[in-house]
């Protein structure tokens, strides 16, 4: 299994970031580019990066 990215740099360029965008963006009914616009967007990035540094350190 991949390492999760624990950096928000290589978040958002991973495959994770982009399959949670497509799913949120879907839900709100908003085009992706758009949905990543946002200040909700950006702060569940932080979220995400905060969890995968605390699973990685649990190890």
């Amino acid at each position: 299994m991949a390492t999760r990215p624990k950096t928000l740099s290589a978040y958002l360029r991973s495959q994770q970031d982009m399959r949670e965008d497509k799913a949120n963006a879907r839900i709100v009914g908003m085009p992706v580019d758009k949905f990543k616009a946002t200040a909700q967007a950006k702060e569940i990035d932080r979220q995400i990066v905060s969890l995968n540094r605390k699973q990685a350190m649990k190890k």
